[in-house]
């Protein structure tokens, strides 16, 4: 091995150990310890601070142009939906459509349904309310509910955009064009994840001891139509796939133009908050306080984004895409194994510093040089499919959304590693299995 390569390996190797040791024991914001990480890691591979900072700069701005004001119009539709009482009557209606007897793989769809729009953490303290009239009316273990719960939000909050991690990660691999086919070969890899996590809840749940307190009831703040309440969610996920598809049609020339706009993520987004809007009532007065707060949490989470894509950014600059790159070139390598070796770097990351958009951030990051052979929009989509799989594996606790399912899903620690942990890496596996038999059969 080179000196170049034995520096950008003990640089890696320093820079998340650091991020751990950063995180875990000195409690430093994730923001602050990726920014550090990307200088430490630059100055052991031999870039001067002059060369450094410019690179940061660039990362962290490049980024942000291209998913700041996509990941802003979320949070803020997330938030209509949760204040104006669409998320809850979705959720009843999903409830109705499947029956008592599968309330465990209903919530489970609701998870993967809200967390498209919703992040995972907010959705699931959000939802998590409903699991003990759900319990009491089904007479199911809580446990299973929330780990439905859990990993259904999970899911399509790693494996579909316009959430930050796939976005950026398509971002990084050039394939932010073909947004349309990565939701799509997303929700195609939800579906067995699905499953297993289906099986994996009901199941293990009732093996677990919940402490949430059953004699607490869910209560509806008000009823709102299910296709008012499903149109904001619903109509941004059509029109970007619309978009996307109907570019490899005959159409005329002026219908694809018309498409593409209005598909394009900031202006679909932006047509589905409209949509939000007409949720909003007479009596809401605190319209301007939800937006606030929705803009706040959006901008914490694009400062820990911006700041994964500046350490991706420093890594690129450091010769390792110079040296993958003549590795993928002189190995002829497999498709196949390129979606193993995105997985497994995600799928490290993951485990080591605990944030999953950081991992694919990264992940992608590294994975770019040697994917140049995954040209055509479908080998991209998987390949963002893998990367995420693997920064699904494993949840652990340095990941808040571990505690987030433990405090609020009525788990100890101890049965949240045996339980929520080990789905986790059941989820990964399985879509890293997805992806590959997908990739041989495509």
């Amino acid at each position: 091995m080179s000196t170049e390569a034995w520096r950008i390996t003990i640089g890696l190797i320093v820079a998340v150990s650091g991020i751990i040791l950063a995180t875990k024991h000195l409690k430093l914001n994730a923001f602050f310890s990726l920014l550090l990480a990307a200088v430490g890691y630059g100055l052991i591979t031999g870039m001067s601070l002059g060369e450094i900072l410019p690179v940061i700069q660039n990362g962290f701005g490049s980024l942000l142009q291209q998913i700041g004001i996509i990941v802003a119009l979320g949070s803020v539709l997330g938030i209509l939906l949760e204040k104006t009482g669409a998320m809850e009557s979705i959720s009843t209606g999903i409830l109705k459509l499947f029956g008592a007897r599968q309330s465990v793989f209903s919530l489970s769809l609701i998870g993967m349904l809200v967390g498209i729009p919703v992040f995972c953490d907010s959705g699931f303290i959000i939802l998590s309310r409903l699991i003990p009239s759900l319990a009491l009316k089904t007479a199911t273990a809580p446990a299973s509910f929330t780990l439905a719960l859990s990993s259904g939000l999970y899911t399509t909050h790693t494996l579909v955009p316009p959430t930050p991690g796939p976005l950026a990660a398509a971002s990084n691999l050039g394939a932010g064009e073909h947004l349309g086919i990565i939701i799509l070969i997303g929700i195609v890899g939800s579906i067995p994840v699905l499953l297993v996590s289906y099986l994996f809840s009901k199941y293990k749940g009732v093996t677990i001891a919940s402490t949430i307190d059953l004699t607490t009831t869910t209560q509806y703040v008000r009823e709102v139509a299910l296709k008012k309440a499903l149109l904001p969610i619903l109509l941004p996920i059509l029109l970007i796939a619309t978009a996307s598809f109907i570019k490899l049609t005959n159409a005329p020339q002026q219908i694809v133009d018309v498409a593409s706009l209005l598909g394009t993520p900031i202006v679909a987004l932006f047509l589905g908050l409209l949509c939000g809007l007409l949720l909003i009532r007479k009596e809401d007065k605190e319209l301007p306080k939800w937006v606030g707060e929705a803009l706040k949490d959006a901008g914490i989470i694009l400062l820990i984004t911006g700041a994964g894509g500046a350490f991706g950014a420093v890594i690129k600059s450091s010769g390792v895409d110079k040296l993958l790159s003549e590795v993928g070139s002189s190995s002829q390598l497999h498709p196949v194994f390129v979606l193993l070796l995105g997985w497994t770097l995600a799928a490290i990351l993951k485990t080591a510093q605990g944030s999953t958009t950081s991992a694919m951030i990264i992940a992608s990051s590294l994975i770019a040089p040697i994917a140049l052979s995954f040209v055509a929009p479908l080998e991209l989509s998987l390949l963002v499919l893998a990367i995420g799989g693997g920064a699904m594996c494993v949840s652990h606790a340095n990941d808040s959304y571990f505690w987030v399912v433990s405090q609020f899903g009525g788990l100890s620690a101890q049965d949240a590693f045996r339980s929520y942990t080990f789905l986790t890496f059941l989820q990964g596996i399985t879509v890293l299995i997805t992806s590959i038999l997908l990739s041989l059969v495509v």
